[in-house]
């Protein structure tokens, strides 16, 4: 028999124990990333009885309580706490708590870590005993993934952006100085020439194929953008507004988009007054320096240079719809 059973295994053995006059410990947790907190409080727990058992939220148990969790599968998370030599039994609920599980295994003893104070322990109302263990700063799973993100990924990508990123149902671009470098080239028929990035084009069609809805808004007019803007089949076009503000609460009212669904990219001071209306704000690492202080994101391309992409696949990404794309594509 294995240590990994389902609930009503789990009881059989739990009143087979309780016979011999075993104490049953039981505690509870989603154990993404096992690290040195996590075992010091596990071998602590175990000296508060016999067996000790775990709790170990499923996948959908883990998602709604943190939607970009789990990293590691509900089957290897439970592998691995199956390991630990002071773990006994594991077993997994879905529900949002383990009330309904403690409930039918009828432990004798309640553990939890120090951040959870002994009156908001769920199931406390259960058992006989409840203990809370002091909290062993500065061992989190998130302070791994945060510390592996600084590391290897870009220097401001944090969880928090994902958050942000995966909320966003508009994208609205600025054109020269995001979509563009921001210079301007004229022939001698005075036509405004522009350059784009292929890049950020495929970027956006992808985040468009998703759900996402891409509005364009500029203070100029060119020929060149409304081609450009076509072939990457966006609808949402306002040129040579002065008042950006105003086509922007526009499209708000047009939609009715709420601030935590719209991200926004800008490169000067005009396009502050978008900026601080969105839910997620970015710009180019050449924006001006007034606007550099005042986003959520600031990309690690410049300008013209793949910058939009870069918000497109944070976007993708956040959403769940790389894999996604990657497999399609390497597919064809």
């Amino acid at each position: 028999m294995g240590k990994v059973l389902d609930r009503e295994a789990l009881k059989v053995e739990i009143e087979k124990l309780k016979k011999r006059r075993k104490k049953i410990i039981f505690t509870n947790g989603c154990f993404d990333i096992i690290h040195a907190g996590h075992v010091k409080y596990l071998r602590d727990a175990k000296k508060l009885g016999h067996i000790l058992v775990v709790g170990l939220n499923s996948d959908n148990s883990v998602k709604k309580i943190k939607p970009l969790r789990p990293i590691n599968s509900q089957e290897e998370r439970a592998e691995v706490l199956a390991s630990l030599e002071m773990v006994d039994f594991v077993t997994l609920f879905d529900e949002e708590t383990p009330y309904e599980l403690i409930k039918f295994i009828q432990p004798d003893v309640l553990v939890k870590g120090g951040d959870w104070s002994l009156e908001k322990i769920v199931g406390a109302d259960l058992v006989r005993e409840v203990y809370s263990l002091p909290y062993i700063e500065g061992k989190s799973t998130t302070g791994i993934i945060e510390k592996i993100l600084e590391r290897y990924t870009k220097r401001n990508l944090s969880p928090q952006i994902f958050e942000k990123a995966k909320g966003v149902k508009l994208l609205v671009l600025d054109v020269d100085g995001v979509l563009t470098s921001g210079g301007i080239i004229f022939d001698n028929e005075s036509n405004e020439l522009k350059v784009f990035n292929v890049r950020d084009g495929h970027g956006i069609v992808m985040l468009q194929k998703i759900g996402v809805k891409v509005a364009v808004i500029t203070g100029r007019h060119s020929k060149a953008l409304e081609r450009r803007i076509k072939e990457l089949g966006i609808e949402e076009v306002h040129q040579g507004t002065r008042e950006k503000l105003k086509s922007f609460n526009q499209l708000v009212e047009k939609y009715g988009y709420k601030k935590e669904e719209i991200a926004a990219m800008g490169d000067d001071i005009i396009d502050l007054s978008i900026l601080k209306r969105v839910g997620f704000s970015a710009s180019p690492s050449d924006a001006h320096e007034e606007v550099l202080k005042r986003v959520d994101y600031v990309t690690e391309k410049r300008a013209g240079e793949g910058s939009v992409r870069e918000i497109c696949d944070i976007i993708i990404r956040s959403k769940g719809f790389m894999d996604k794309y990657i497999d399609e594509y390497s597919n064809l």
